[in-house]
């Protein structure tokens, strides 16, 4: 499991690489599994079930994609863009500008209080 500190590390290394060398060394991360805490960045209805979701992530420069049903998440329809979200899934595919994620699950993570 990929964990928030490994991908730090991950993506430093691939953005470390020569890049034509890059995709390849994305490739490597595909179909493993993360669990990651990210900020909500937007969302979109794709259906009538479905919602496409993205996300940023402190490792990378990335934008995280996901599709849900928003069913499974009510509490989705009241996020605010940079909401803190515990995400845990499997990456099924890496681009020079975004991590898709497959078999999502999603839940809230709450703030501190001062």
């Amino acid at each position: 499991m990929i964990t928030t500190d490994d991908a730090v590390r991950i993506f430093s290394e691939i953005e470390a690489r020569p890049p034509l060398m890059r995709a390849k060394a994305r490739a490597t991360h595909i179909g493993k599994e993360v669990d990651w805490t990210a900020t909500f960045f937007s969302g979109e209805p794709e259906d009538e079930q479905r919602v496409f979701l993205a996300f940023r992530h402190e490792a990378s420069d990335k934008m995280i994609f996901t599709r849900v049903v928003m069913a499974d998440y009510p509490w989705l329809q009241s996020m605010q863009r940079g909401a803190l979200v515990r995400l845990h899934g499997r990456i099924s595919d890496i681009g020079p500008l975004t991590i898709d994620l497959k078999a999502a699950s999603l839940s809230p993570v709450a703030e501190a209080v001062p």
